[in-house]
């Protein structure tokens, strides 16, 4: 792939273990704002002045690519995935996150790493680039008493050949930026690197798997895990599917399948997304979500979600039928009160008509008597 952009920009990150988790994760971020033009929340300038920050700052249609060294292995696998910038934040986080930013390596390959993003360019047809270089060792090759092991000729004459007298490779003063005066590890910015009077050796690249890369892997954050028999219940026929990609290489792409089990005949599919994130429309019914890469190798997952929309019309229905029932029997059982009272007083007079009639009779022969 030939990569012709006015701006190509390259970024080597020092995997080294000599690299604190914790500077590497300020880097990364000291990056992302240099990248999107945001003002620096922890970094400072410590060669250069806050004018040449903004040679540095992504805009649309630059190209941008990040790439770990350590290691010979790790080093020798540099292959850069440039990816076109046009949503500057968007895009920036997601190249920045495509790389892993945990030191791993016992040595650090500097200047191998710099020849490989040259030959990069060179195979490439690109002469100029920017490169941006984070490391604690930036005078430090192979490591502290380190001696180079190359595993072939072609290699060594690509280290031995980069920026010689009679090859030479033009680098820009570079800027840089420190979180702590006394400690080595920098960032270091060049506007330009010039490789068009740079020769590549003779010879073929050996290809070496780097054995230190980690498994890509998805992860869907929402809905959270679910499984088969025990899904997450959604009461909206709205299911927004989110996730994170560990690992994952730059321009990768995803697939979303929803379907449908137990009976359920919806299926739909999103194929070739950037973004991770979205959303479907689905009728009620059990679905099995699984998010993949659509051209990368990488872990996927799955969740199981429960639509029911209508579970709290059944709720209200079911209120609803009780309030009826209850409000029936209330008039039922005052009507019958009210034949149940009218019943109790007919016979109470019944029984006083009877009682005056026998008294009546009963006095006659009292009078007849005296």
């Amino acid at each position: 792939m030939s990569v012709y952009a006015q701006n190509n920009v390259f970024v080597l990150v020092d995997v080294s273990l000599s690299v604190k988790p914790s500077e590497l994760s300020d880097a990364k971020q000291a990056l992302n704002e240099i990248l999107t033009g945001s003002p620096l929340t922890k970094a400072f300038i410590s060669q250069g002045s806050p004018q040449d920050l903004a040679n540095f700052k992504m805009t649309q249609g630059d190209i941008l690519a990040i790439a770990k060294f350590g290691s010979l292995e790790t080093t020798l696998a540099i292959n850069p995935s440039p990816t076109a910038i046009q949503n500057i934040n968007t895009d920036v986080s997601q190249v920045l996150n495509s790389a892993s930013w945990t030191p791993t390596d016992g040595q650090t390959y500097i200047t191998l790493a710099k020849a490989k993003i040259a030959e990069f360019a060179k195979n490439n047809n690109i002469t100029k680039y920017k490169l941006y270089v984070i490391s604690d060792n930036i005078h430090d090759d192979y490591g502290r008493g380190g001696t180079p092991n190359y595993p072939d000729e072609y290699t060594r004459n690509l280290v031995e050949g980069y920026n010689t007298s009679t090859n030479p490779v033009s680098e820009s003063g570079y800027t840089k930026l420190k979180f702590n005066r006394t400690q080595d590890f920098t960032l270091s910015f060049s506007p330009n690197v010039d490789v068009s009077n740079y020769t590549l050796p003779g010879g073929t690249q050996p290809a070496i798997v780097d054995t230190n890369t980690a498994t890509a892997v998805i992860t869907i954050s929402s809905p959270p895990e679910a499984k088969r028999g025990k899904e997450h219940e959604v009461k909206s026929e709205t299911a927004n599917i989110n996730w994170t990609c560990n690992n994952c290489p730059q321009g990768i792409k995803y697939t979303v399948l929803v379907s449908q089990y137990e009976g359920g005949k919806f299926r739909e599919t999103k194929k070739d997304l950037v973004a991770t994130t979205a959303t479907f429309k689905v009728p009620d019914g059990k679905f099995r979500i699984t998010v993949s890469a659509s051209n990368s190798p990488a872990s996927s997952d799955y969740t199981c979600i429960n639509v029911s929309t209508s579970g709290y019309g059944w709720l209200i229905f079911l209120f609803l039928l009780i309030a009826a029932i209850g409000i029936g029997y209330y008039f039922w059982n005052k009507k019958r009160q009210e034949k149940i009272d009218v019943f109790a007083s007919n016979k109470v007079d019944d029984i006083f008509v009877k009682n005056s009639g026998g008294t009546t009779s009963s006095n006659t022969p009292n009078t007849d008597y005296f």
